[in-house]
């Protein structure tokens, strides 16, 4: 199974932190819109398979503007979160809502890619990525960075969107993700590309039981696929021995 996303069947990942900061201040309006806010239930959704005890220290990769580590930050059962991400003007629209809720004594948010993780083995109990697992380079090395990172006894959280098995389902979705975002996202955005590229590398990602088979192969134990929403996007689980 090749897991480096940037062959010639997928489109490029190569500096893709560059379109997420040219969209950055229509983001957060833009996700929300497009997946008609099913993005927050499926972000408290992942939350809500936090490991059951109190003062967990969380990675969140791919962490955008910061949504995913606040939804974590409400079930109270995080300690300190560090948020990291190669997107600075997304980072910086984060730190804005990190500092509005009073928590940038226990959030940080730092530059960074999910392949290269600054970080000690053995440092986090928790380790998330919501929607941008699907943007790096290379999946294979981007998961063992998390099992790496990961506490024993700690757990790997990964939301991404998927196709509906439900063939109708499917056929409206793409019809939706194909014709449709594009043109909307483009149009609020002002950047077409950037919803081509959702739609492009969301239907050549693995998804379901062959993401499962990454994480199994990248150390993880337990793994379990979560589709949500007919399909749409999936929540996986997987824990480090």
């Amino acid at each position: 199974m090749n897991t480096d996303t940037s062959t010639k069947n997928n489109p490029s990942r190569k500096d893709v932190f560059r379109m997420f900061d040219r969209i950055a201040a229509r983001y957060d309006f833009l996700h929300h819109f497009l997946s008609f806010y099913r993005d927050k239930v499926w972000r408290r959704r992942l939350a809500q398979q936090l490991p059951a005890r109190d003062d967990l220290d969380v990675l969140d990769l791919a962490t955008g503007t910061a949504d995913q580590l606040l939804a974590l930050f409400k079930t109270r059962k995080v300690k300190s979160g560090i948020g990291v991400d190669p997107a600075e003007k997304m980072l910086a629209i984060g730190r804005r809502k990190i500092e509005k809720k009073n928590l940038a004594d226990k959030i940080k948010l730092l530059p960074g890619s999910a392949e290269n993780l600054p970080f000690g083995n053995n440092t986090f109990d928790v380790v998330a990525i919501s929607f941008g697992i699907r943007n790096v380079t290379n999946v294979t090395r981007a998961l063992s960075e998390m099992h790496r990172v990961l506490r024993q006894g700690g757990r790997a959280l990964i939301l991404e969107f998927s196709l509906p098995r439900n063939r109708l389902i499917r056929k409206i979705y793409l019809l939706y993700f194909r014709k449709i975002l594009p043109r909307l996202g483009g149009f609020i955005a002002g950047d077409r590309h950037a919803y081509h590229y959702l739609n492009e590398t969301v239907e050549v990602f693995p998804y379901g039981e062959e993401f499962c088979a990454l994480m199994r192969a990248a150390g993880f134990t337990g793994t379990r696929a979560r589709p949500m929403t007919f399909g749409v996007a999936t929540l996986y689980r997987g824990d480090k021995q």
